[in-house]
């Protein structure tokens, strides 16, 4: 069973191109998420219009990994992005996965493959929120405790069949994040531990921070 992992680079990223672009320990997110994601799957990244000629200078690169390029219709949002990969696919399961989550787990990615395929529809990476959660009122005003048992925070790369994700992108609920949409359509949807000790970057506030992210991970090969 083929596995494609589908990379979207939407237009709202040509606000901030660091996000996409900057270089951290020598890589940008863009070239980072795609050598990890060609390592084990194929790749289409798609991307919005007004990025496609920079994107497509990164991935031309003689040591970057042989990828698809495709890109999206206007108005390129994250929609567009994720109809334009799946059009490049034959059936079969999908990896979506985000820039601003340059860096994942192994073993997070190990565990949506293998949910993928046994056949489930979507899979979702989850972590437990160990933060205290406070309510507060319109002033600012902290008024309750929130209980954290039940909540969870939902990580990339995340899983779906082709079918679903077409299924997702047909509704008129569509948000440009595809976890709302799936959550509301009922049962099927897998769960597995995600990685606590990863989480969203946004670049370039964040460089220091993913650096030494890295250079723990790289000083530990069982991560």
């Amino acid at each position: 069973m083929t596995i494609t992992a589908l990379l979207p680079v939407p237009a709202d990223l040509a606000r901030q191109p660091e996000t996409v672009f900057a270089p951290v320990a020598g890589q940008s997110s863009l070239e980072r998420i795609v050598r990890s994601l060609a390592a084990v799957c194929d790749v289409v990244v798609a991307v919005a219009e007004e990025m496609s000629d920079d994107v497509a200078a990164v991935l031309s690169a003689p040591d970057v990994p042989a990828v698809r390029l495709t890109v999206a219709a206007a108005p390129g949002r994250r929609r567009e992005c994720l109809a334009a990969g799946l059009a490049e696919l034959h059936d079969g399961p999908v990896l979506v996965h985000d820039i601003g989550w340059p860096i994942f787990s192994q073993q997070t990615l190990e565990g949506v493959l293998g949910a993928l395929h046994r056949g489930a529809d979507a899979v979702l990476p989850i972590c437990a929120v160990t933060d205290s959660i406070k309510a507060v009122d319109g002033r600012g005003v902290i008024t309750a405790t929130v209980d954290r048992a039940p909540l969870r925070t939902v990580q990339y790369p995340r899983g779906f069949s082709a079918a679903m994700l077409a299924q997702l992108l047909g509704t008129s609920d569509f948000d440009d994040d595809e976890l709302e949409t799936v959550l509301t359509g009922g049962d099927g949807t897998v769960l597995i531990d995600g990685d606590t000790a990863i989480s969203r970057i946004e670049l370039p506030c964040d460089a220091a921070y993913l650096d030494a992210l890295l250079t723990s991970r790289d000083s530990d090969p069982a991560r």
